[in-house]
C-alpha cells in the first residue's frame, strides 16, 4: 500500500495535488493520503484527490475547519498516530508526542508544524514529520513530503521526496547536456 504523507500546505492545494501526481508517477498509485494539518482552505478538494482514504488533522492555522486534532489510523495493522503537533510542543522536543503514541498503542507518530522533515526509526515508535509542501525551513528550503510503502503485514519502508524533483533534474541535465 502506497501512503502519501504531507503537511503544512497552507492553502496551496496545488502543491498537494503535485505531490499526489508525482507519487503516482513514481510508485504507480496513492492508496492513502495523510495530511498533518495547516490546510487552511478547501479541505474537500484534498479529500477528493485520490480514490482511497484521506485523513487530515487540524493544524494551528485551521481554525473554523471541522477537523480532528489527532487521529489513530490503521494501515494494514500498522497503528499510526497523527497530529499537527503544536499542542504537544513539538517545537521543543518530541517527548509528549511519543507518550501520546504510546498511550494510543501506535508504532508510528506523525506530526507537522515545524516545517522540518524528520524521521527517527531508532526507538520503539517511529517519529515522522514530512516537512512542508509550501514553507520549508530546513537548509536548502526544499518542499518535502514522505511516501510510505506498507506491506500486507504492516511493515513500512519510508521514502523522502522533494516536490518537483523530476523537473529539477531535467533542468539540471539540460544545462549540462544542452537538451
Amino acid at each position: 500500500m502506497i501512503v502519501l504523507v504531507v503537511s503544512d500546505s497552507h492553502g496551496r492545494n496545488e502543491h498537494v495535488r503535485q505531490a499526489v501526481e508525482q507519487t503516482k508517477k513514481k510508485y504507480g498509485s496513492v492508496d492513502m493520503l495523510l495530511h498533518m494539518g495547516d490546510v487552511e482552505t478547501n479541505v474537500e478538494e484534498i479529500m477528493n484527490m485520490i480514490d482511497g482514504p484521506v485523513h487530515i488533522v487540524a493544524g494551528n492555522n485551521d481554525g473554523g475547519l471541522s477537523l480532528p486534532r489527532q487521529l489513530l489510523v490503521d494501515i494494514n495493522g500498522l497503528n499510526v498516530f497523527m497530529t499537527h503537533g503544536h499542542q504537544l510542543g513539538v517545537d521543543y522536543n518530541l517527548h509528549r508526542l511519543e507518550l501520546m503514541a504510546e498511550t494510543n498503542e501506535a508504532s508510528v507518530a506523525m506530526y507537522g508544524h515545524t516545517h522540518y522533515p524528520y524521521l527517527d526509526r531508532n526507538g520503539d515508535i517511529v517519529l515522522l514529520n514530512p516537512g512542508s509542501l509550501t514553507y520549508p525551513r530546513q537548509e536548502g528550503r526544499e518542499k518535502t513530503f514522505m511516501v510510505m510503502d506498507v506491506d500486507d503485514e504492516g511493515n513500512a519502508e519510508y521514502y523522502w521526496q522533494e516536490l518537483g524533483e523530476e523537473e529539477k533534474r531535467q533542468g539540471f541535465f539540460s544545462k549540462i547536456f544542452g537538451k
